[in-house]
C-alpha cells in the first residue's frame, strides 16, 4: 500500500490536445478516491499515467515514495481493472487468476495460495475451474478484480469497471467493490462518469472538467457544500434546480425573486453567510436541490416566504418517493458551465434546445401520497435554509 500523488501533472498529446492541465492531488495510503466527470474531462488519462500507459508531459506522479514518470508499467506495483475485463478466454478461472503470479516465476503450491484466498474474497471458488465464456457478466468482473487482488499490488487502478454491467448488477458490484476494498486496504483510484457510483463508493471524489480539477472533497461535504456551479449541477440525482433570481431587501429580511415566486431567506442563513450581503440589489444564480421541495402538505415547515406553486407536467412515482416536473417563469440560467452540463447529459449540441427544453424545468422529489397529478398546480415548500447561491458572472459558490 502507499500513496498516490500527482504534483502539477499536465498531458499534452502530439496535437496540441491539453488532456490534463495541472492536476495536484494526493490519494492517502489506504483511500478510496474516485475521480469523476463527463466524457473527456481527463479523468482516465490521469488514471493511465499512474498506470505508466500514457507519458507524463510535465510535473511528477508519485507512488509512496518513488516518482514514477519514468518507471516501465511493469514496475509500478499497480494493478488494473479494466471495463471489458481483459480475461484470457482460453484459460479457466484458476488460470487467469494466477498467470501473473506464474509469469513471476512464483511457486505452484504459493500461487495455489494464493489464488483460492483471493477466491474466497470474492466468492468465486466454485467457479475456478470454468472459463470466461460461461461466466456471467457479474462473475467475470469478479474474476477481473481476482486478477488485480491476487497480485497484492501497492494501488487498484479501476477504470469504469462497472459500466458493461446491467443496473441492478452495477449496486450490487458497487457494494461488492467497496467491501473487498476495505478489506483490504489497498489504495484505489476509481474512474467514473456515473456521479451515484462516486458518491456512494469514494471515501472522497475529485470532479474533473476538461483536464481541470475542479473540487476534491468526501462525498457529503462536495453535495452540501458545491465549490461552483458546475460541480452543484455535476453532482446530485435529479440535478440541482437552477435559476437567475434577484436578491433584494425588504423590511430587514433578504428575499431571492424569480418570475412570480419570491423565497426569504432564512435570518440564520443570511447570517451565517455575510457575502450574500454583497449581492443584495444584484442578480445571483439560485441553486435549489429537488430534495429540499416539498409538497406543502408533508413539508413541516411554515410556508409564508417558501411557497412555490408548480403546474405538474410530469409525476414519476418511484414507490419511496415521487418527482415532479414543472416550468418556472423565471429567466433562464445559460452558462458556459450549465450548458456544457445539460448537453453533456443529453447528448446534444443545439444550445437553443438545451435553453428552450431544460433551463427553466424544475424537479422536487416529494413524497409519494402528495395530490400532484399531470396538469394539476401544485403548492411546494422550500426549504430556504437550504439554499445555495452563486455568482452570475464566474459560476462561484457564495454559499
Amino acid at each position: 500500500m502507499a500513496t498516490i500523488t500527482f504534483e502539477d501533472v499536465t498531458k499534452v498529446y502530439p496535437d496540441g490536445t491539453e488532456a490534463v492541465s495541472e492536476l495536484s492531488l494526493e490519494i492517502g495510503d489506504g483511500e478510496f478516491m474516485v475521480l469523476v466527470g463527463p466524457s473527456g474531462c481527463g479523468k482516465s488519462t490521469a488514471l493511465k499515467m499512474v498506470a505508466g500507459l500514457e507519458g507524463v508531459s510535465s510535473g511528477t506522479v508519485a507512488i509512496g515514495d518513488d516518482v514514477v514518470n519514468d518507471l516501465p508499467p511493469r514496475d509500478r506495483d499497480v494493478a488494473m481493472v479494466f471495463q471489458d475485463y481483459a480475461l484470457y478466454p482460453h484459460m479457466t478461472v484458476f488460470e487467469n487468476l494466477g498467470f501473473a503470479l506464474k509469469i513471476r516465476k512464483m511457486p505452484k503450491d504459493a500461487i495455489a495460495e494464493r489464488v483460492r484466498r483471493t477466491a474466497a474474497i470474492l466468492g468465486i471458488r466454485e467457479l475456478l475451474e470454468r472459463r470466461p465464456k460461461s461466466l456471467s457478466g457479474g462473475q467475470r468482473q469478479r474474476v477481473a478484480m481476482g486478477r488485480a487482488i491476487v497480485r497484492e499490488p501497492r494501488a487498484f487502478l479501476m477504470d469504469e469497471p462497472l459500466s458493461n454491467l446491467d443496473a441492478k448488477l452495477r449496486v450490487q458490484m458497487r457494494a461488492e467493490i467497496r467491501r473487498i476494498q476495505t478489506e483490504l486496504g489497498t489504495t484505489t483510484i476509481f474512474v467514473t462518469h456515473d456521479q451515484t457510483e462516486a458518491m456512494t463508493m469514494g471515501d472522497r471524489v475529485a470532479v474533473m472538467r476538461r483536464g481541470v480539477l475542479q473540487q476534491v472533497e468526501t462525498p457529503q461535504a462536495m453535495y452540501d457544500r458545491p465549490t461552483n456551479l458546475f460541480v452543484a449541477g455535476f453532482i446530485g440525482s435529479p440535478a440541482m434546480n437552477l435559476v437567475e433570481a434577484a436578491l433584494v431587501r425588504t423590511d430587514g429580511r433578504v428575499f431571492a425573486r424569480f418570475g412570480s415566486t419570491e423565497l426569504v431567506m432564512d435570518d440564520a442563513f443570511v447570517e451565517a453567510h455575510p457575502e450574500i450581503k454583497r449581492y443584495e440589489g444584484g442578480r445571483v444564480v439560485l441553486g435549489i436541490r429537488p430534495e429540499t421541495i416539498e409538497h406543502e402538505r408533508f413539508a413541516g415547515l411554515d410556508p409564508d416566504g417558501r411557497r412555490l406553486n408548480a403546474t405538474v407536467d410530469l409525476r414519476e412515482s418511484l414507490g419511496s418517493e415521487a418527482l415532479v416536473h414543472f416550468r418556472v417563469d423565471a429567466p433562464p440560467v445559460v452558462t458556459e458551465d450549465t450548458v456544457e452540463l445539460v448537453k453533456d447529459r443529453e447528448d446534444t449540441d443545439d444550445i437553443d434546445e438545451v435553453i428552450e427544453e431544460h433551463a427553466s424545468v424544475f424537479v422536487a422529489k416529494i413524497d409519494p401520497r402528495a395530490d400532484a397529478r399531470l396538469g394539476q398546480t401544485v403548492p411546494l415548500v422550500v426549504d430556504t435554509s437550504r439554499l445555495h447561491v452563486f455568482d452570475p458572472k464566474d459560476g462561484r459558490a457564495i454559499v
